[in-house]
């Protein structure tokens, strides 16, 4: 731990703890920690540049030292570059997956398959609640279909598709083949469905 806060010069201990790797105390943080954490924190770039602003507003006019300043404002910076790469990630990963092709077959029309990446799997495990169980008796003793059931299957359906989506483009494939579902019943009341596929690189044929 640092002796002296970076800022103010003061000691660091016990009574008056740090931030910023020790480099900062507390009365020294205060004023700017929570558009620090702001920064650091939000996927939003408005967001960000907001309490960016703020910050270097706070830190520029208070009373600091030089150094201190010039500390807090490379440590913003740093949050800063490091929030806009994660961002641009989400940003990426949500334009893959809006476009992302799934398929139960081994191949898709008018695409080549140029990379194999291997397997990629989504599971959700869901409670199907007390009313879908008082449906499903209902529809049991009539004859019925119970739909309470049917659309709880459809909701972790569709979770663990997106799940493997995730994964598939994580892995950077930008669509899957090949895909399966797996049905489990764990107890009376609880049911998972596990998505298997193989994660591929296509391109749409030109010819």
């Amino acid at each position: 731990m640092a002796e002296k806060c970076i800022c103010c010069g003061k000691k660091i201990g016990l009574l008056n703890g740090s931030h910023l790797n020790n480099q900062v105390c507390d009365s020294c943080y205060f004023p700017i920690g929570g558009f620090l954490s702001a920064i650091k924190e939000s996927y939003d770039m408005q967001t960000i540049e907001n309490n960016y602003n703020q910050f270097m507003y706070k830190v520029q006019s208070s009373a600091y030292c030089e150094v201190g300043k010039e500390y807090l404002m490379k440590v913003a910076d740093k949050f800063v570059e490091n929030n806009k790469a994660a961002i641009q990630i989400k940003i990426r990963n949500k334009q893959l997956k809006e476009g992302f092709l799934v398929t139960t077959s081994n191949k898709f029309e008018k695409y080549e398959i140029i990379k194999y990446y291997g397997i990629a799997s989504g599971s959700t495990v869901l409670g199907t609640g007390i009313f879908s169980e008082l449906n499903a008796v209902g529809s049991d003793f009539f004859g019925t279909e119970s739909n309470a059931f049917a659309d709880k299957l459809d909701q972790a359906r569709t979770s663990s598709i997106n799940k493997m989506i995730d994964k598939a483009i994580s892995q950077g494939g930008n669509a899957l083949i090949g895909v399966s579902f797996d049905y489990i019943n764990f107890t009376s009341n609880m049911i998972g469905v596990v998505a298997n596929g193989t994660v591929v690189e296509i391109v749409e044929q030109t010819v």
